[in-house]
């Protein structure tokens, strides 16, 4: 039995939902995962290791997501293909927190109320845009 795949956290949300040359000869979709693989490796320059932490996955599932986003996106440049965005998959939006109590940052899904730093457990805890 396969094991059951893990959330994906991701912080960016892309706003658009599509990206389409003049006239598109087919369509790629691209997921949620794959676009913030590719905004951690190629627009933040982080190391592979450092950007499988932040999304709560192993390196190697890192490395996969990325080849296959930047596959989809060759594909969509060179073939003249419509990009579609959006889905979500298993991902978790989150938002990074930081304590005004003990200064520590973390992550927290965007739909968690509670507010609490889970390192001292204070509740004076700020959203870091």
């Amino acid at each position: 039995m396969a094991r059951p795949k893990k959330y994906r956290m991701v912080e960016y949300v892309l706003k658009s939902s599509e990206f389409s040359p003049k006239d598109p000869k087919g369509e790629v979709e691209i997921s949620m995962d794959e676009l913030e693989a590719m905004r951690l490796a190629d627009i933040e320059k982080m190391y592979q290791a450092d950007a499988a932490q932040l999304m709560g996955i192993s390196r190697q599932t890192f490395g996969r997501i990325v080849d296959s986003a930047h596959a989809k996106v060759a594909d969509a440049i060179l073939n003249s293909k419509r990009i579609k965005t959006g889905n979500m998959g298993r991902c978790r939006v989150v938002k990074l927190m930081k304590c005004d109590n003990c200064n520590r940052t973390f992550r927290e899904p965007v739909d968690y109320t509670a507010h609490e730093c889970p390192y001292c457990h204070n509740e004076h805890v700020h959203e870091i845009q």
